[in-house]
């Protein structure tokens, strides 16, 4: 049976998580959109049937959804939204992905570039045999992995959200290139 209070803590969790990281930013960060509302909505977006039939592979939903494991899946597609969502006003990454690639599975998470904090937005998709959370050791494992480039899948996602991603891809790019010239 899905827990969905089990779920819900875990995307409060997150939230508490991102209010303390927002302590610690520079002071010049102003981001478009409230950072704990996107986690909600994010979250929220994970659990939409129709959205996780277009986005995610198949192959593994049903047991995803039986388990109550709806930030599975969405680890790559939420990190590179959430990492072109919150930038520096020159276009500069705040928070940077990070990759593990393994011979079963690939996971994807944020590090803040200003505190070396990560951000999992799916964290809650590892659960161990015995019902809790396996923690990964974020801090010593995973590379760094560009975000300069085209993500169609988190197009649709973030369009779910009301949000053109591929126009917010599109200015990060010319104030990278901005930056470049100076």
């Amino acid at each position: 049976m899905v827990d969905m209070m089990r779920y819900n803590e875990a995307t409060e969790s997150l939230v508490h998580q991102v209010q303390s990281q927002w302590l610690n930013l520079p002071s010049d960060f102003n981001p478009k959109y409230d950072m704990s509302c996107m986690v909600r909505d994010f979250r929220r977006a994970f659990c939409d049937t129709r959205l996780r039939r277009r986005v995610l592979q198949q192959k593994y939903e049903q047991a995803r959804v039986a388990h109550g494991a709806y930030s599975a899946g969405f680890c790559g597609i939420a990190s590179y939204t959430w990492n072109h969502l919150f930038r520096m006003p020159d276009g500069d990454e705040v928070w940077r992905l990070k990759l593990i690639v393994g011979d079963k599975w690939d996971h994807v998470w944020l590090e803040n570039k200003f505190t070396g904090e990560p951000l999992d937005l799916t964290f809650d998709q590892f659960v161990g045999d015995d019902g809790e959370y396996l923690k990964i050791p974020y801090d010593k494992v995973g590379d760094y992995n560009s975000s300069d480039f085209e993500f169609k899948r988190a197009y649709t996602f973030a369009r779910r959200l009301g949000i053109d991603l591929g126009y917010v891809v599109f200015v990060n790019s010319l104030r990278a290139l901005g930056r470049g010239s100076r």
